[in-house]
C-alpha cells in the first residue's frame, strides 16, 4: 500500500509504503521519513483537534498486492506494547507486516519517540508498485510519457471507465469501498504511437467535456503536472497549471500507464 503524506512540520508532501498501522482512537500510520526512506515515522491519519472538515494527512493511493503478509492484532495482544511504552489500554490494534509485529520492543521504542531506524523494524524491501506498468510521480516520468505517447499529437481517448469498488449485494445492503479503491481507465490511440492505458490511482476530481457541435474530440496535444504528489492531466497543451480550465481534466492521487 502506498500513500501520500503530509508533513506538518515541513508542510510539504511526500509519498511512501505504509509498513503498518496504529490505533488509539485515531489511526496512525507507519510509514518511511520525508527524504530519508531508512527512518520510520509515525503520522496521525487526521487532526481531530481542529474544526471540521478535519484535515487528512495520510491519503492512500493504491491498494496492490502486498509483498509480505499483514497481521491484525487486538485488545489483550496489544497490552505487551502498551504496558513497554507505559499506557495501559491506550493502543487498540495494530495492522501490518507481520515481521514488523515481531519486533515488539522496537516497535515500542517508535511509539515512544515517534520514529526509529527503518533496519530496527524492517529487513526487507518493501514495493507494491506493479511491475509491469510506468509510473508517473515526476517530471522525468511525465518526459518519457510524453516522449513515448508523441505528445499526445493526433490522439483520441477511445475508452473511459469510471471504477468506484461500490456496490450494492444480493441481500441489498450497500457496501461502500474506500478512495483507494476508486480508479479511472484511459485508452488513448494515436496516429504516430502505439496505444496506451492509463489508470489514474484514487481520482479527485473527473471533468470530462465532450466535443460540440461541428467539432470533433481528437487531442492535438495535451499536458501533465504533478503538484503536492497530486496528478493533474489536462486535454491541451500549456506552459504551466491553469487555475481554472474549461475543457477534460483530471485529478489523481497517483497514475500509470502502458503501451495496450
Amino acid at each position: 500500500m502506498r500513500a501520500r503524506i503530509y508533513d506538518r512540520k515541513e508542510k510539504a508532501y511526500y509519498i511512501s509504503e505504509v509498513y503498518g498501522i496504529l490505533n488509539c482512537g485515531l489511526d496512525k500510520y507507519l510509514v518511511e521519513k520525508r527524504e530519508d526512506e531508512q527512518t520510520l515515522v509515525l503520522v496521525d491519519y487526521t487532526d481531530f483537534s481542529t474544526e471540521p472538515p478535519y484535515p487528512v494527512y495520510v491519503e492512500k493511493i493504491d491498494a496492490n498486492p502486498l509483498p509480505f503478509p499483514w497481521v491484525n492484532k487486538e485488545k489483550e495482544e496489544m497490552e505487551h506494547i502498551n504496558t513497554a511504552v507505559g499506557v495501559s489500554g491506550k493502543y487498540h490494534y495494530f495492522r501490518g507486516y507481520a515481521f514488523i509485529w515481531e519486533e515488539k520492543e522496537a516497535l515500542a521504542e517508535l511509539i515512544a519517540k515517534g520514529c526509529i531506524a527503518k533496519e530496527r523494524l524492517c529487513s526487507h524491501k518493501i514495493v507494491t508498485k506493479l511491475s509491469d506498468w510506468n509510473y508517473v510521480e515526476k517530471q522525468q516520468d511525465i518526459d518519457n510519457l510524453m516522449e513515448q505517447f508523441c505528445g499526445f499529437h493526433d490522439s483520441v481517448l477511445k475508452e473511459f471507465t469510471y471504477i468506484t469498488g461500490d456496490y450494492v449485494a444480493e441481500d441489498q445492503n450497500m457496501h461502500l469501498s474506500e478512495a483507494v479503491a476508486k480508479q479511472i481507465r484511459l485508452v488513448f490511440e494515436s496516429q504516430w504511437a502505439r496505444g496506451i492505458e492509463m489508470i489514474l490511482l484514487a481520482p479527485r476530481f473527473i471533468q470530462l467535456v465532450p466535443p460540440t457541435e461541428n467539432y470533433l474530440a481528437d487531442l492535438y496535444d495535451a499536458s501533465v503536472f504533478i503538484k503536492d504528489c497530486m496528478v493533474y492531466f489536462y486535454d491541451s497543451y500549456m506552459e504551466a497549471m491553469p487555475s481554472t480550465y474549461q475543457y477534460s481534466y483530471f485529478a489523481a492521487m497517483g497514475m500509470r500507464w502502458r503501451f495496450v
